[in-house]
């Protein structure tokens, strides 16, 4: 049986599925551009990885992600309402304004989770784990961290 483990983390995620359009500015328009596509629709029960366009320094390396998130919703349930709080509230803004000047247009990714997983929680737990194993850190953006701890998910 297969194994995937932190090292597996980036190729795993460049098969993911990316929604169209890209936050390139800090607007409620650019948000809603993405957050609000029929494609983010139509993606339920979801793992969602933010990515910015080059590579932010982390602890240990670099990475493109700056958010790894769950829905079991649609990603456009979840965070069409977001849009407004993403572009103007002042932390936000300053945040991913800062993003998009430094490294680049946020594009966002999702995959379905079972294969990391027997829940939400834990492939978001799992992913989370697998990039702190990487970088010695959480992502720029999450606020949450894991107490999933699995160093192998067996496919």
């Amino acid at each position: 049986m297969p194994e995937i483990n932190f090292s597996h983390l980036y190729d795993e995620i460049a098969h993911f599925k990316q929604l169209p359009n890209l936050i390139d500015e800090v607007s409620i328009e650019k948000f809603k551009g993405v957050y609000g596509s029929a494609e983010a629709g139509n993606s339920k029960n979801v793992i969602y990885f933010l990515l910015s366009e080059k590579p932010i320094p982390r602890l240990v390396g670099e990475s493109r992600i700056i958010y790894i998130g769950l829905t079991k919703n649609s990603f456009k349930t979840r965070r069409y309402k977001d849009s407004k709080l993403h572009a103007t509230s002042k932390a936000n803004n300053l945040k991913y304004s800062a993003i998009i000047k430094n490294y680049g247009a946020i594009s966002v990714k999702v995959c379905e989770y079972a294969k990391y997983g027997q829940t939400l929680e834990q492939a978001e737990g799992q992913f989370l784990w697998w990039y702190f194993q990487t970088h010695c850190e959480y992502p720029p953006v999450n606020y949450t961290q894991t107490k999933v701890r699995n160093d192998v998910v067996k496919t």
